[in-house]
């Protein structure tokens, strides 16, 4: 049996890494497009909770043939999230408390250039995920022009598992291409990137990702000896690195045996700085240098070894002593942060934190004169000696190797919260709990619910965060038990804040923390045998649950026996589904929709027994998809397969030979659709729309064949659109994500569909300016460039034959799942027409963006899988208004209810056009000038149109006052590119009321160019 919570939780650290090595190697390929080549040491690591790591980057020119060492003139470094440790201004990074991965974002300044890289540190031992995805070499160097097979691996804690579908990407995309099945294929030109691959299981994306470099094979190998150089013993566990130069990057590691050698062998062709460190010994560079723009730079070719490439290391001088409290009876103070800098050049530092007796040592100082320092968290910071501004600080004249002791501190207490974490039913303290401390803001129209400070309890269960004086509100949480607020409180509405004064500890702010419940319990089939591998959901009734928890939801896997447990669950009613692969989805108990649900009532510390399922058979639909230029089959096509009168849907792809089948679907009238790269979409029959697709008939458990769909290829006609659809997080393609393009002309919406690695194409497209946007299911939509309303978006411009490439659209993950549905309807204020195309959202009570949908073409939205709550329903279009249920803005919107096993319908919407009617066509004659010409009609009633021309790309506003200089309205305010623009007026304020008969200025300003005004007339 399997508890879900701790298995999303092992899933979600298993796609964070995924995540942020894809991140890395975007800022890698950022600085390839400089003429620098930055190397960060370490690129990435691992080390304990509280421990510390110094990280170092040098600098080369790619421009000299001779890879010459460049100088770096400014270097930042941003921890990610800051609430896993801290990073001083030389690299130096202090572990958290905190169980994770943390983002090292470096920024490093040359020149008049720029350049950002990523450095990963996993911090603590992680879960064992319970999905462990890997691909198949990790890594490999392919020569131009062969293949390289590339398999995805997937281990659960049961066993092996096979994915139900990978999709396989390059990055980037001109280092070769790969294939449906992982086979790679470099180009013809050195590169290096990585192969991405999105496996999804269980209706989950996981991506993951292997590096590849295309380039000769690694054939070269360095040898040498390691030794002291006061006396030329042998140094043995002395550390070698060959880091090579250029845009191909390969770092090869060893450590020299008892007699000093190391061999460094695997280099690919190609020149390399050599770097040699030992304990206790000061680093060096090949050859006998310490500084990297000094550093001899060996070429090493195809098949080749260079040999007696030696180092001679010093040994290092030291600093020692201990920090303790500043108190009458001083207590050591573990994990105190020491630094030791030349006092003629600070960037030359080294470092060093306490152990548990409060204990350090800085060692492989180079002879000179130093100025220390200490601080720890909740404490102050001083120099040596007791001096608190570096002008008062002592200087220490050091000497290689010689050691100077009792360099101690006493810290005095700064502002800061602390106390212990318990678990309730006995007391036992909470190792790695979870303590955040929020601002609080007695004006504040809603809760800041952005975390200001956060940290983990030690193995004592006890924590301490340091904090400016002031009031905060605090939480704890932990894995299996109850988020907590101060003081005992289950919500932050009933929670005691916690005053902080200056130069003191807020101290026994402590938490007992109640253990979750579970769900448990069985799924079968009508025969009493066991399902494996069934998916068991619990969907909380209320909207204010653990938002993290939701991300990841309440769910569990069937063993062999057809058994479950969803561990760590909250208490609380409960709605619980089961599903298998070919049959159909069943609420407990026993009942085939949710509003026939009876709930599971979940208390804590209580496992709730017995919550058994019986799963019907379910019908299924089979058939082929083929081109129709060549009837060859089409490979991993997406089939999806809704009920008719439903918006849920079961999807799968094509296999080797075109072939589908989607099982576990229930008796009655279904729609088919297949999505597929460079093909238009399709329902059956032939269909591109809905409405007009045949229906295909079900009866369970039987099954429908021959169900083959023939898929046209696109071809660019007119003006094409191109670009990709992607998740935000980790920037994994997305598939089946649609893809809207409307000009304002005629709001005709054009639809396409990214394909497999997110590609999408819009094509015979007339010429003019387009609004677009994009959605995905279990994505938030947005519209083109990273805006969630028309009115912010930027146009793109279509010219006839020509292609717009690049119209990308990165889309954010959504936060939570549900099971609940709200439908409506859209349609034209003006005529009643229902629209197509319109982009609809439900928004959560804090204002985020939960579940979005795209009108078809009845105007009919269906916004599915929300979690039970409150919400307020707006829609966005081109051409048109923005809409609210229920109200005319975002303050005044209806909220609508979801929950207790009832869905919302009608929530319907009547668009008003927008002000901005028309733009002139992408070929048609550039302005010359700015003009704001009359109005027309005029006199007017009860609305006129008003024209204006941009001849270069401007801030727009444009206004009607009365006479009286007072303002009516705001029609334009946003920036527009070059063009002809009509704006329409209803003669209405901005409150909507009916403006009076009488003599208005309208007035135009473009940016701070151009400012014009003109009269009207409304009469009545």
């Amino acid at each position: 049996m399997e508890s879900t919570a701790m298995d999303k939780l092992k899933l979600s650290l298993t796609i964070l890494l995924a995540v942020l090595f894809t991140t890395a190697f975007l800022s890698v390929t950022y600085a390839q497009n400089t003429n620098l080549d930055v190397h960060i040491v370490p690129e990435e690591a691992e080390i304990d909770l509280g421990e510390s790591i110094k990280l170092d980057a040098f600098a080369f020119s790619l421009s000299s043939a001779a890879n010459a060492p460049v100088k770096i003139a400014a270097i930042t470094w941003d921890v990610e999230p800051d609430s896993m440790g801290t990073i001083t201004d030389d690299g130096f990074f202090i572990a958290g408390r905190r169980v994770g991965i943390v983002k090292i974002n470096v920024t490093i300044d040359i020149g008049n250039q720029r350049i950002v890289r990523v450095v990963c540190i996993r911090i603590g031992r992680l879960p064992k995920p319970f999905f462990d995805v890997k691909i198949v070499p990790n890594g490999a160097v392919v020569a131009p022009g062969t293949e390289q097979q590339f398999e995805v691996v997937v281990t659960s804690l049961n066993g092996q598992v096979r994915p139900q579908n990978v999709q396989w990407e390059i990055k980037p995309e001109d280092l070769g291409k790969i294939s449906e099945e992982g086979l790679f294929a470099a180009g013809d030109r050195d590169g290096r990137g990585k192969v991405v691959a999105v496996v999804q299981l269980d209706g989950l994306r996981i991506p993951t990702s292997a590096d590849v470099i295309v380039h000769d094979p690694p054939t070269g190998a360095i040898s040498g000896n390691i030794s002291n150089d006061a006396d030329s013993s042998p140094i043995g566990s002395a550390v070698v690195k060959a880091v090579r130069l250029g845009r191909i990057r390969w770092i090869q590691r060893t450590e020299s045996d008892d007699a000093g050698n190391y061999v460094l062998d695997n280099l690919i062709p190609g020149r390399y700085i050599l770097y040699a460190n030992a304990r206790g010994f000061i680093g060096e560079f090949y050859d006998n240098t310490r500084d990297y723009l000094q550093a001899f730079v060996l070429t090493v070719a195809e098949d080749d070894t260079l040999t007696d490439k030696n180092f001679g290391l010093s040994e290092g001088a030291k600093i020692a002593g201990t920090v303790v409290t500043d108190s009458d009876t001083p207590q050591p103070l573990a994990n105190a942060h020491v630094v030791a800098f030349l006092k003629l050049n600070p960037r030359v530092a080294k470092h060093a934190t306490t152990n548990d007796d409060g204990a350090y040592e800085i060692g492989e100082l180079e002879t000179g004169a130093y100025l220390v320092a200490a601080n720890a968290p909740g404490y102050g910071a001083e120099f040596f000696d007791h001096a608190k501004d570096l002008a008062d600080a002592r200087i220490l004249n050091v000497l290689e190797p010689g050691k100077v002791e009792d360099i101690d501190f006493a810290l005095g207490m700064a502002s800061a919260i602390r106390g212990v974490v318990r678990n309730a039913a006995d007391q036992e303290p909470i190792a790695g709990a979870h303590v955040r401390v929020f601002s609080h803001s007695p004006n504040a129209v809603r809760p800041d619910n952005r975390v200001f400070r956060e940290t983990r309890t030690n193995e004592n269960g006890e924590y301490l965060v340091q904090v400016r004086p002031g009031s905060y509100l605090v939480s704890a949480s932990a894995e299996g038990f109850n988020t907590q607020f101060h003081d005992h409180a289950a919500d932050r509405e009933d929670a005691t804040l916690v005053k902080v004064e200056s130069d003191s500890h807020t101290a026994d702010i402590n938490f007992d923390l109640t253990k979750r419940g579970s769900i448990a319990g069985k799924v079968t089939n009508q025969a009493g045998d066991p399902l494996a591998g069934a998916i068991v959901q619990a969907f909380k009734e209320s909207s204010n649950s653990d938002r993290a928890l939701s991300i990841a939801g309440f769910r569990a896997k069937t063993d062999d026996e057809g058994n479950y447990l969803i561990g760590n669950v909250p208490s609380g009613k409960y709605i619980v589904l089961a599903a298998a692969e070919e049959y159909l989805p069943e609420f407990w108990e026993e009942v085939p929709t949710k509003d026939l649900a009876k709930f599971v009532d979940v208390t804590d510390g209580e496992s709730k027994e017995a919550i058994n399922f019986t799963l019907d058979p379910g019908g299924c639909i089979s058939g082929t998809v083929v081109s129709t230029i060549d009837n060859l089959p089409v490979v991993k096509a997406l089939v999806q397969v809704w009920a008719a009168d439903s918006k849920h849907g079961r999807r799968t792809f094509t296999d080797e030979n075109g072939e589908y089948k989607v099982a576990g679907l229930a008796t009655g009238s279904h729609l088919v659709q297949v999505i597929a790269d460079g093909f238009h979409a399709q329902f059956y029959e032939t269909s591109r729309t809905r409405d007009q697709a045949d229906l295909v008939e079900v009866t369970a458990p039987n099954e429908t064949s021959g169900i083959d769909l023939f898929l046209h290829p696109k071809e660019d006609r007119r003006g094409t659109i191109t670009g990709r659809v992607f998740s935000d997080a980790d920037d994994t393609p997305l598939f089946g994500g649609v893809v809207i393009a409307v000009s304002p002309r005629d709001r005709i919406p054009h639809i396409a569909f990214s394909g497999p690695r997110g590609h999408y194409k819009l094509t015979d497209l007339p010429p003019g300016r387009y609004y677009m946007f994009a959605w995905a299911r279990g994505f938030v939509g947005e519209f083109f460039k990273d805006t969630r309303r028309f009115r912010d978006a930027d146009p793109v411009s279509v010219e006839n034959e020509q292609v717009a490439q690049g119209i990308d659209f990165g889309l954010r993950p959504r936060h939570r799942n549900g099971t609940y549905t709200v439908h409506g309807r859209i349609r034209g204020a003006a005529n009643n027409t229902p629209l197509q195309g319109i982009l609809v959202r439900a928004i959560s009570g804090d204002g985020d963006v939960e579940v979005n949908a795209v009108t078809d073409a009845n105007g009919d939205y269906s916004l599915i899988e929300l979690p039970a709550g409150d919400y307020r329903i707006d829609a966005s279009g081109v051409g048109f208004e923005d809409g609210y249920f229920g109200g005319t803005n975002e303050q005044n919107a209806s909220s609508i209810t979801v929950g207790n096993g009832q869905d919302f319908e009608g929530a319907n919407m009547n668009l008003g056009e927008d002000n901005i009617t028309s733009v002139s066509d992408g070929d048609a004659t550039v302005p010359e000038a700015f003009d704001l010409s009359q109005n027309y009609p005029n006199p007017f009633n009860p609305e006129t149109q008003i024209k204006y021309q941009l001849s270069e790309n401007s801030q727009v506003t444009l206004k009607i006052f009365n006479l009286l200089g007072q303002e009516v309205i705001t029609l334009v305010n946003q920036e527009q590119p070059i063009g002809v623009y009509t704006v329409q007026w209803n003669g209405k304020d901005s409150f909507g009321r009916q403006a009076a008969t009488g003599v208005y200025i309208y007035q135009m300003k473009a940016g701070d160019k151009f400012v014009m005004s003109k009269p009207m007339l409304l009469l009545k």
